[in-house]
């Protein structure tokens, strides 16, 4: 390895990045401006040089690719700011709606280095390596990124466990839909604060995050496109729909036409001025959608439930969110029979 704090001809180095020395703070001796060293295996090359070779949005200009010994040095932009694991141990658990934007930002990264020919996939996507830069991600680390080409294996097994799909670990070859998994345990981990077989995030992010981190990439979303179209989408969609999936559309669709069916033959049959069973007709229509939107967390409602999130057994917070759905139905009943009374009057 390099005597640490040399100065060659262009780079004067300032502070070692991480503990063993081969990410490294520079300063340009003739600009004065700060950079990042790298000392890399040789296997990144034909990745950081095709990326010198290009400007990409939401990624750091790569200035140098050259071969030291038996080692890659790269020299690239210094980006200022803090990595998101950072944010998130200061900050907590973000709120739905910023780490909806967070991974569409990060699916728009991704979808410009899909779409190269041939294609370059990360293969170590997580907090560690992504910056947020005013608040914009910036993926920083393509060490174990990968040209694709047609492989049906991984040669090189990288990756960080929790992150990192099945194929990379010599199942299959790793391709678009290895990201996709990174994405989905990222989005997962920003709203639970766990990786998804630690804990699965419930509401209307189940669905994406579950559809990306399938085991088999053949039930993952095919490209990054994909993914960006169900975290717009899937958020306003009804229970039932969200995940995408036939079957739970199809009970879903039968479910919501049969309580459909079932108020309107109660309207048509009911008096106007027969309050009771006015208020009853209103009761069931306020408490079914009650149930059924803190049932599958619609919305994230139950999400928004501060103290059930700060329970961390899983089984004593389903006792907890049994009996909220309990005081909130019998505060249903209450609301309902005080308009009933007023109306009886």
């Amino acid at each position: 390895m390099e005597p640490f704090g040399k100065t060659d001809e262009t780079y004067r180095e300032l502070e070692r990045l991480d503990p063993l020395g081969k990410v490294i703070l520079v300063r340009n001796v003739s600009t004065g401006m700060l950079c990042v060293k790298k000392i890399l295996p040789p296997h990144s090359e034909d990745v950081y040089r095709t990326l010198m070779s290009m400007n990409l949005p939401g990624i750091p200009q790569i200035y140098e690719c050259r071969d030291y010994y038996n080692a890659l040095v790269v020299i690239e932009e210094y980006v200022n700011g803090t990595t998101l694991r950072q944010y998130m141990n200061t900050n907590g658990l973000l709120p739905e709606k910023q780490a909806r934007r967070i991974t569409r930002e990060i699916c728009e990264i991704l979808k410009r280095l899909h779409n190269l020919s041939p294609a370059i996939v990360c293969r170590d996507l997580k907090p560690d390596n992504i910056i947020l830069r005013d608040g914009h991600p910036v993926i920083v680390d393509f060490d174990s990124g990968k040209i694709v080409r047609k492989e049906k294996n991984d040669t090189v097994l990288l990756g960080t466990p929790g992150y990192a799909a099945p194929e990379q670990f010599g199942f299959a070859a790793s391709d678009a839909r290895t990201d996709i998994y990174a994405v989905g345990v990222i989005l997962n981990e920003m709203l639970t604060g766990h990786i998804p077989k630690e804990q699965l995030v419930t509401g209307s992010c189940r669905g994406i995050v579950t559809k990306c981190t399938g085991l088999d990439p053949e039930t993952r979303p095919g490209n990054i496109t994909e993914v960006q179209a169900m975290l717009r989408h899937s958020q306003w969609l009804p229970p039932g729909f969200r995940s995408g999936r036939p079957l739970n559309m199809i009970i879903g669709s039968i479910g919501y036409i049969a309580n459909g069916i079932f108020i309107a033959y109660q309207i048509e049959t009911c008096v106007v001025s027969d309050y009771f069973n006015v208020s009853m007709i209103f009761l069931w229509c306020i408490w079914s959608a009650w149930t059924i939107a803190f049932v599958f967390d619609y919305m994230g409602i139950r999400t928004k439930i501060t103290f059930l999130n700060d329970i961390q057994d899983s089984d004593s917070r389903a006792i907890a969110s049994f009996v909220t759905w309990i005081v909130g139905t019998i505060l249903i009943f209450f609301g309902v029979a005080c308009i009933y009374s007023l109306f009886k009057k």
